[in-house]
């Protein structure tokens, strides 16, 4: 793709004149975006029965397509023309708080950004992960002991904050980390902000601010982290070159790791929080686990060992199948095209919730059911399409760092099961939260039995 029409569809404002496609565009402004904060599934199943595969909504200020379906996503995700961008898709939302990230590159300049990434998700790094979060998690587990009852929400956010400042950023538990974290849940916090001005007192102001931080504390650390022998992520990019042999600059590093800490956390707290969810509401499969684990006979896993928990991976993925970490995902189109045998004029922001496709009867028995074994060799339930499954995307932008959420999910599990058995309340039936981080809404109190 040219410079020029790189520059071309970058320019453009998002195209309004959808009036052509059934749908419905709901109130002025929001449009539906309050009922897809509430519950995405179920407000896109309304337009999906009422008006099909594709159907213009309005959310948020943007006037956009919402599109369901395997083939359809098989389109987008694989882009073979260069059609869909995922730069303009998430400019307005992600734009302002995170620029230039990997998640906001098209095409040419997308490869070469991923290129950065090469070696912090290798096999040898991910190795010194596991060596690394092990013992960030035992600290944790061991303080959860004699709190009654454990909120995990909150609990496993604090955790997976400090195995992030551990892993991406190198650094040790403690105030320093502390400081760090809270400006990242800032950073993350300012997104919900409804106006985005860079004014004190505004919830947009203060993500600002917290990047702001994160980008100071990086720079200073780049210099250090390049000379180093550093294992974590951080070091890695540092280290990363060009294929002419320089150095990724300081400004392209600092990008990639204020955003990665956002990417990682978020999606990692949502898929262990209905991972231990729905092993608590069916202790058959809690137990299954465990047995798994026990089998292991070590009370941390090591790398070589991922592969052997073959339940706790089907678990994982039936959690993500229900409730994705990414109920949304979008893109923007660059020139016209057809969609589901519909015109879509360049500049069209196309919504595309996974968690449709992943409860679609055509690919699924009984989709609401919470059935880990239809990720079982025996059934294989997710390859009955190849897009019927996405929590991590697809095509060029599939997520670079889902094999590390599975390591992490494990590496997590492993310690948990062995260390506690674990129940909810009877009869108990949270609301559950879509947006802007999947979970159920009360953060998942649970009654801890020490084991052995």
């Amino acid at each position: 793709m040219s410079t020029a029409t790189s520059l071309d569809y970058t320019q453009q404002p998002d195209n309004k004149d959808l009036d052509h496609i059934p749908g419905e565009y709901g109130l002025p402004w929001v449009g539906k975006a309050i009922p897809i904060m509430k519950d995405v599934y179920a407000t896109v199943d309304d337009h999906y029965k009422r008006f099909g595969p594709v159907s213009r909504i309005r959310m948020g200020g943007q006037n956009g397509l919402l599109v369901v379906g395997g083939d359809l996503y098989q389109q987008v995700y694989l882009d073979r023309d260069k059609n869909f961008s995922t730069k303009m898709g998430y400019a307005k939302q992600l734009g302002g708080m995170y620029p230039d990230t990997i998640l906001l590159q098209d095409f040419d300049e997308h490869k070469i950004q991923r290129r950065m990434f090469q070696g912090a998700f290798k096999n040898d790094a991910m190795r010194g992960y596991v060596d690394m979060m092990n013992p960030v998690m035992k600290h944790h587990l061991d303080q959860w002991e004699h709190i009654e009852p454990l909120v995990f929400f909150p609990s496993i956010k604090k955790t997976l904050l400090d195995v992030g400042a551990t892993i991406f950023v190198g650094m040790e538990i403690g105030a320093e980390a502390d400081k760090m974290s809270q400006a990242f849940l800032d950073s993350s916090e300012g997104l919900l902000g409804l106006i985005r001005m860079d004014m004190p007192g505004l919830k947009w102001h203060k993500g600002k601010e917290g990047v702001r931080y994160l980008r100071q504390l990086f720079k200073e650390m780049i210099p250090v982290r390049r000379a180093g022998d550093g294992k974590d992520t951080f070091s890695f990019l540092c280290k990363e070159k060009h294929e002419n042999g320089e150095y990724f600059s300081d400004e392209e590093i600092l990008n990639q790791l204020t955003f990665l800490l956002f990417a990682a956390h978020d999606t990692t707290t949502s898929a262990l929080c209905h991972m231990v969810y729905y092993s608590a509401q069916h202790p058959e499969w809690q137990q299954k686990m465990r047995e798994e684990s026990l089998a292991l006979g070590k009370p941390m896993m090591t790398y070589d060992d991922l592969d052997s928990m073959k339940i706790t991976d089907m678990v994982f993925h039936e959690s993500l199948r229900l409730y994705p970490s990414v109920p949304l995902m979008t893109r923007r189109t660059i020139r016209e095209c057809e969609l589901g045998g519909y015109r879509v004029p360049a500049n069209t922001i196309l919504f595309l919730p996974p968690t449709y496709n992943h409860h679609m009867p055509e690919y699924w028995t009984n989709p609401d059911k919470f059935d880990p074994e239809r990720f079982s060799p025996a059934r294989n339930e997710h390859k009955n399409h190849s897009f019927c499954y996405v929590p991590f995307g697809g095509g060029a932008h599939k997520c670079i760092g889902m094999h590390f959420a599975n390591m992490l999910a494990k590496c997590f599990m492993h310690q948990f099961l062995l260390k506690y058995e674990y129940n909810t309340p009877p009869n108990y039936h949270p609301e559950m939260l879509s947006m802007p981080l999947p979970r159920p809404a009360d953060g998942i109190p649970l009654k801890l039995k020490k084991r052995g």
